[in-house]
């Protein structure tokens, strides 16, 4: 999760450098990319948390004989919407990451997208603070 969040992000930074270019394709897409990817990771690794507490748990349980209540067939029959939701996290980093390379692709390519600026928390040089209300 997070080295991959910083690979990301040492690619954001060094692609427009590497290539002389003023800036990356698209702002909007980082954004985008980086809450698919957050997304993603939370969905993933939540399903894999709680499905192998759940594993365990189900493995724990003895009948009085000193036998498994659940066999291993049970137990992954009873994962399965962990294994969608995993799937589903998967997805998401996946787009994310394919959002990316298409963005470095561009960004190499000398494209620049007309976008509407994104808010933000510092205003951008040459703009004058405004006094609160």
């Amino acid at each position: 999760g997070w080295n991959g969040m910083i690979t990301f992000a040492a690619g954001y930074f060094l692609v427009p450098k590497l290539w002389g270019r003023e800036r990356l394709y698209s702002i909007r897409m980082v954004n985008w990319h980086f809450w698919l990817a957050t997304l993603g990771i939370v969905l993933y690794a939540a399903a894999m948390w709680v499905s192998g507490i759940m594993q365990g748990l189900m493995w724990r349980e003895y009948d009085e004989q000193g036998f498994l209540v659940y066999s291993f067939a049970e137990t992954v029959a009873a994962m399965h919407p962990y294994y969608v939701m995993r799937v589903t996290g998967g997805l998401f980093y996946l787009t994310g990451g394919l959002l990316m390379a298409w963005n470095v692709y561009q960004t190499i390519r000398g494209q620049v997208r007309n976008e509407a600026p994104m808010d933000m928390a510092v205003p951008p040089q040459g703009a004058t603070a405004q006094p609160a209300e």
